[in-house]
């Protein structure tokens, strides 16, 4: 069924729900000319839906029902329906024509305001939002929960980390929220965003400050790792750095490929790229990701020449094929080749080059979104640190 078909259906079901009700309530006895209207109205709408024409009949039913306390929430629900259809303004109009009339229980009128602060939301209108959620927000009701987690989507739209970072503390002190992996991974982000502010502008320690904040909300956080290992690469502290990269790449395997330039540079920087060489061995035991053995491949090479790593290049993909390695093994060998061997093999080279750069390297494990490039916000469903890198596995 398409979307048409389930708004339709929606909208049925909650307009012959409060129509029911309301007749059933009423009695027999008491079938007024003004039920007859709401019937006359109602099966006009019905029409409409038949005609695959939702927008129409919404209009249709919103002018057939009063503003009450028996309509509220079919109100509600409707101006939710038009959002969704991306009628925002018309949207919007329901929700503050409910919230402009006099005398409204406060449950309704939290819920009012919840819904309008998402039309504004939706439309854009960030300020307008902020102002309605923060209304709820002293309040003190139970909305302010969900007033919260709204406030919390515009600072984060608005990159106001800090005012992000302390709604989701409120947030978390809640006994019901306070194991949410979600909101808590989320509030890790907004340090780590923070913390990158303060390395581009050269203040370390403060970045490790934030990354220190991040850890108290996600002790697994990868981001928060990454930077800190960075942040200690920066001021000579290498092993300190090293330290932080094993633990990505034993909390975190699938980010292995994005360590190994700055654990190489550590290891050298501390002379003992021996011991550099022993543990990507064990990585590629443990991970058999392509990138592993490309720098084992390199290492061999420094450490011994082109031919050495050549037949060890040769014997790995030999058993575990991989055209990422391939691309490698070919990279060493035509320099050796005679001229027309070696410019088949270019040929070759620049083919399967071609093929690999048009393979996305990352994706999110909640929407399936695709990218080249690395983002810790996935761009399609708004989820943080979701999106993982596409493992090249050899075999």
């Amino acid at each position: 069924m398409d979307n048409l078909g389930i708004y339709s259906l929606l909208l049925l079901a909650v307009i012959t729900g409060w129509i029911l009700g309301r007749l059933t309530a009423r009695g027999r006895s008491s079938r007024s000319r003004h039920n007859r209207n709401i019937f006359q109205d109602y099966f006009v709408g019905l029409n409409y839906l038949l005609n695959d024409e939702p927008d129409e009949a919404i209009d249709t039913f919103i002018k057939a029902l009063e503003i009450n306390s028996e309509t509220i929430e079919t109100h509600l629900a409707l101006g939710a329906l038009l959002r969704r259809r991306g009628k925002v303004d018309k949207a919007i109009k329901v929700h503050q024509a409910l919230l402009a009339r006099p005398g409204l229980d406060q449950s309704f009128s939290d819920s009012t305001r919840l819904q309008l602060a998402i039309d504004y939301i939706s439309a854009g209108l960030l300020d307008r939002a902020e102002r309605l959620l923060n209304e709820v927000l002293i309040e003190k009701t139970d909305a302010k929960w969900d007033a919260l987690r709204h406030l919390i989507t515009i600072y984060q739209t608005e990159k106001e980390w800090e005012r992000a970072i302390d709604c989701s503390k409120m947030l978390l002190a809640n006994s019901a929220y306070k194991r949410e992996a979600e909101l808590r991974a989320a509030a890790a982000h907004y340090c780590c965003e923070i913390a990158e502010k303060m390395l581009e502008e050269g203040q370390n320690n403060k970045a490790k400050e934030q990354i220190k904040r991040a850890f108290g909300f996600d002790k697994s956080n990868v981001r928060a790792a990454l930077i800190l290992a960075n942040v200690e690469q920066r001021q000579g502290n290498f092993k300190a750095a090293i330290k932080q990269l094993i633990k990505v790449r034993t909390n975190n395997p699938e980010f292995v490929s994005q360590i190994l330039g700055p654990l190489a540079e550590c290891y050298e920087q501390l002379g003992n790229m021996p011991e550099y060489e022993k543990l990507l061995t064990n990585t590629l035991h443990e991970e058999p990701d392509v990138s592993v053995v490309l720098a084992l491949s390199e290492l061999v090479r420094k450490r011994a020449n082109d031919e050495v790593a050549i037949e060890f290049l040769n014997d790995y993909l030999t058993r575990n094929p991989s055209l990422t390695g391939l691309v490698e093994l070919l990279r060493l060998q035509i320099p050796k080749a005679d001229a027309q061997v070696g410019s088949n093999l270019s040929l070759l080279q620049e083919m399967i080059d071609k093929l690999l750069r048009k393979k996305l390297a990352y994706q999110c494990n909640h929407c399936g979104y695709e990218s080249k490039s690395l983002y810790w916000l996935c761009p399609s469903c708004q989820k943080w640190g979701r999106i993982k890198p596409l493992l090249d596995v050899v075999g």
